[in-house]
């Protein structure tokens, strides 16, 4: 079962196919490049939602686990901690991610040996995590990054699985600390 922050997520990746269609409702299939154009300020748009979604579902599922593991500190202490944590958060990419699952106990979780797939090793995931990062702070901040729709599309799906991988590194992480599954 997963996680309520990976269960959220999956229903706001929605939001992205919306976003895929609303472009392809500008730009039919087979337009040309200059009615392709037309199209990029959703795909852009797209892509800062994408990257904002994934980002709320890395610090839900720290703030979830924060609460597990540390259950025997006062609340207060655990908000605080939350607070100079994943508030502060800004972007979730390679290095945010790592940093946020150091204070869970567990160290460099992007480079975990179950973070990869069929034809995606674990370098080729931090490697695309970094793209859709990069891309992000370009289009989010005034910069030109070109985006398409197939690589929004390949993004989307990209950033289900990542989240699917790291809600299992955490739970596998909660019980062995804690005796318990999570979720």
């Amino acid at each position: 079962m997963p996680s309520q922050p990976l269960q959220t997520l999956k229903i706001r990746l929605r939001d992205i196919d919306e976003v895929l269609a609303a472009r392809d409702a500008i730009c039919l299939p087979g337009a040309g490049r200059p009615a392709k154009r037309r199209g990029a300020a959703v795909v852009a748009g797209g892509t800062v939602l994408l990257a904002a979604l994934f980002e709320g579902y890395i610090e839900a599922l720290y703030e979830v686990a924060v609460d597990l593991l540390y259950a025997a500190q006062p609340a207060a202490d655990r908000t605080k901690l939350k607070e100079f944590t994943s508030e502060k958060n800004n972007n979730a990419n390679v290095h945010q991610v790592n940093t946020l699952f150091f204070y869970l106990g567990i160290p460099w979780a992007m480079s975990h040996p179950s973070v990869h797939w069929q034809k995606c090793t674990n370098a080729s995931v931090r490697g695309r995590l970094a793209a859709i990062s990069k891309a992000r702070n370009k289009l989010a901040h005034g910069g030109i990054h070109a985006v398409t729709k197939p690589m929004l599309k390949s993004w989307r799906d990209f950033i289900g699985r990542l989240a699917e991988k790291l809600d299992v590194v955490a739970a596998d992480h909660i019980e062995e600390q804690t005796g318990n599954r999570p979720w």
